[in-house]
């Protein structure tokens, strides 16, 4: 059995770790807070980057119809602006730190599954994704980059979206917050297409096109690819920190119940030894009487 200065050690290490969740849980909440916004304005930027995009892509497309069934109905060329390998990436986007419950290896789960599966280049982002994936052997292409948990650099981004536009098809794999209570793992494809946000474009209006079609397409093609990184980037600090939020409640929780069975466990200690001390001291009285009665 534990003694009361045990008790009390462990007491005060509990109530330090309530102390430490707590903090955290407060900082986690503000930061989610934060990014809320920060989510819904890259939102707002996809959309109208999008739609720019698309008005001049299907302007393109009408001028180039032209122009082909002016050559007896040649077929389209193939509208990638950028050069490509023709190959697939899957981005793993996983932490520097901890304390995020089980979000982290729920998305690493799905991700090491699809990657062994479908044998494709590998990028992982985070020094726990790297410690992760060094412990598996696998035949593949895998790439590393470092990337802030809590304010990511913008030259480590602009270092991965370099890398990652080499490749035909980019899916990141992050996490998504659905509500405060709950973060799922999620995977997104931000090339292949470009039909984020695209509408059918009725009545294409004739623009202009300086320096060409394609230069402006291409930029357009980068910067939509850019951005919607971005924005998984965002989703994802946006779940990891609605997850430690969650964890650090429940830490929280324990501690309470910890410091809860301490304290009944020190008041039952306490009652004992004063019931002892009691005993002795009811002993000594009888002893003394006993004395008394034999002088």
């Amino acid at each position: 059995m534990s003694s009361q200065r045990e008790l009390q050690g462990d007491l005060a290490a509990i109530g330090a770790i309530k102390t430490i969740s707590s903090v955290y849980q407060e900082i986690a909440s503000f930061r989610m807070k934060q990014l809320r916004n920060h989510v819904a304005k890259t939102r707002e930027f996809l959309d109208g980057v999008a739609s720019v995009y698309n008005r001049a892509k299907a302007a393109y497309i009408a001028s180039m119809k032209e122009i082909l069934f002016a050559k007896q109905g040649k077929k389209l060329p193939n509208l990638a602006f950028i050069r490509r390998n023709g190959r697939r990436v899957d981005v793993f986007l996983s932490a520097n730190e901890h304390l995020y419950g089980t979000l982290i290896l729920d998305v690493w789960e799905h991700y090491l599954k699809d990657i062994k599966e479908g044998k494709n280049d590998a990028v992982v982002i985070g020094s726990f994704g790297r410690y992760l994936i060094n412990n598996e052997k696998l035949d593949i292409k895998i790439a590393n980059f470092d990337l802030d948990d809590d304010k990511p650099e913008s030259a480590q981004i602009k270092k991965i979206i370099d890398f990652i536009s080499q490749y035909e098809k980019v899916v990141v794999y992050h996490g998504q917050m659905v509500s405060v209570l709950n973060q799922i793992p999620a995977k997104s494809e931000i090339t292949g297409g470009m039909t984020y946000g695209e509408k059918i474009q009725r009545g294409v209006k004739r623009y202009l096109f300086e320096p060409s079609p394609e230069k402006v397409l291409e930029f357009f093609e980068a910067e939509i690819i850019g951005a919607l990184f971005n924005q998984t980037v965002l989703e994802h600090q946006l779940a990891r920190f609605a997850a430690r939020m969650v964890a650090m409640d429940q830490a929280t929780e324990n501690a309470n119940e910890e410091i809860k069975r301490i304290e009944k466990q020190l008041r039952a200690l306490r009652r004992r030894i004063l019931n002892r001390k009691q005993q002795e001291i009811f002993a000594g009285y009888h002893l003394w009487i006993s004395e008394d009665e034999i002088e």
